[in-house]
């Protein structure tokens, strides 16, 4: 390669290694603005001849391209997944509060606090006046006002809960879609890498999907050396190679559980991405705010009834009548079974106002049930009514202040580090342009050399002729 004509080979690296350099520098600035994307940089290495005694080592053979790089952090990479990971779950946890405040209105006037004050209210007015058949009406409707409110809040909780189902039955298809997209991305890179070449768009793409997987579940990545990824979701394999393993829901006696197809049900925690506060919401928020109303309206109800069965009838000596229908857990909610007994509704007359037979002007019944309101009865008899139901809902406004607080603070760090993934990865248009320039003259020079052979070698070819 000391000849002549081995200055042409050199000549013809040269315009190739810069015609490369200037294709990916064109591929990094189409794609300065794609999703996912990350600058490539071209690397070059000069060709050293081999040293052989007695022969005369010439300058070299020239350049050629190494590797074109994919510039991206993984440390970035993996800080990101996690804190999407995170961010996705409290952002789902705090959706559901959200919910679950919008429907208790509280403490909107129109709320449970309220109307059971206001029923309250109505026995006490009743105490006062129990021969008035206003005042009985009155306590009737504000009766069937509050048992109605507590039904149409419960029934909205189960019709969110529901929608939640739902969400996480799609959430887990986008999981196994993503994860059938990811193997066959394994199938293409392994491809490609038997073959000793890659590319870095399908890395990108690949990595893409991770991201975007990253924010359904917690996954765990291991790269392989044959440029293939395993991943695994909740500790059971996900995705292995070019073999994906879809997962599925599982009810189990109202749990909700994640499996996958070979049967193995996936550990998931808090903080383990979107399907985590899916399971979170179904599992434990949503029963416990409906628990703490079915407790609510159980104590109510059996402690009205208790004291309304001891009382007496407007006209007539006749007790143990309810005031509100029994509830039983075995029939399902206690809150949706909450309504006023069918004597009330048929006869205001059956309201017990009295404590004596045959006295309708005495409401002492009506005043005891009203006390009610300032009984320490709830919470193993530390709290009253009102106590408890604004405890429950103080324990709503905190959850979902410190869901926001968290979503916001992962936000933030996310944000963070992806501006110092994308300081790393990403297309600088400046640098690119500054790139192309150098490219372009060192491809120019390159042709220059090689002009200037030719006419070296048209002079020698004309001394020779001559």
């Amino acid at each position: 390669m000391g000849s002549t004509f081995g200055s042409f080979e050199i000549g013809r690296r040269a315009l190739h290694a810069q015609q490369k350099g200037a294709q990916v520098t064109g591929q990094n600035i189409a794609n300065a603005n794609t999703e996912g994307y990350s600058r490539q940089l071209v690397l070059m290495k000069a060709l050293v001849p081999p040293a052989a005694p007695g022969v005369e080592t010439p300058p070299g053979y020239g350049v050629a391209i190494s590797d074109i790089r994919r510039i991206k952090s993984e440390f970035y990479g993996d800080q990101i997944m996690k804190s999407t990971t995170l961010q996705n779950y409290w952002e789902r946890v705090r959706e559901t509060l959200d919910g679950i405040e919008i429907i208790f209105q509280e403490p909107e006037e129109t709320g449970i606090n309220t109307v059971l004050n206001e029923f309250f209210d109505a026995w006490q007015d009743l105490s006062v006046n129990p021969e008035s058949h206003a005042v009985r009406l009155s306590l009737r409707e504000q009766a069937e006002a509050l048992t109605g409110l507590v039904r149409d809040i419960y029934g909205r909780l189960e019709e969110l809960k529901f929608d939640v189902r739902k969400e996480l039955q799609a959430t887990v298809t986008q999981v196994n879609t993503l994860a059938a997209e990811i193997a066959d991305l394994n199938k293409k890179i392994t491809y490609l890498q038997a073959l000793g070449k890659k590319s870095n768009e399908l890395l990108d793409q690949r990595d893409l999907c991770l991201q975007e997987l990253s924010k359904l579940v917690n996954i765990r990545v291991n790269q392989k050396a044959s440029g293939s990824l395993e991943v695994l979701a909740g500790g059971c394999i996900l995705l292995h190679d070019d073999r994906h393993f879809d997962l599925e829901i599982r009810d189990e006696g109202g749990q909700l559980a994640v499996y996958n197809e070979i049967g193995a049900r996936l550990s998931i925690r808090e903080g383990d991405g979107g399907i985590a506060g899916m399971l979170q919401s179904y599992n434990t928020v949503f029963p416990r705010y409906q628990g703490a109303l079915n407790n609510l309206v159980s104590t109510l109800v059996n402690e009205v009834n208790d004291l309304h069965k001891g009382g007496y009838v407007f006209d007539g000596p006749t007790t143990g009548i309810n005031f509100f229908t029994p509830v039983d857990p075995d029939l399902g909610a206690e809150a949706l079974q909450f309504s006023i007994s069918d004597e009330i509704k048929t006869d205001l007359n059956n309201i017990a106002a009295a404590s004596q037979a045959d006295h309708p002007g005495d409401g002492s019944n009506a005043l005891k049930i009203a006390r009610l309101r300032e009984a320490l009865i709830m919470e193993e008899g530390t709290a009253t009514f009102h106590d408890y139901f604004r405890g429950v809902m103080a324990d709503l406004g905190v959850e979902g202040r410190e869901a926001e607080r968290m979503s916001l603070a992962m936000e933030r760090v996310m944000e963070s580090l992806q501006e110092k993934q994308e300081s790393i990865s990403g297309v600088s248009l400046d640098d690119e342009m500054l790139n192309l320039v150098q490219y372009q003259h060192a491809y120019n020079a390159a042709a220059r050399f090689l002009n200037v052979l030719d006419e070296m070698l048209g002079v020698l070819f004309s001394e020779i002729g001559s």
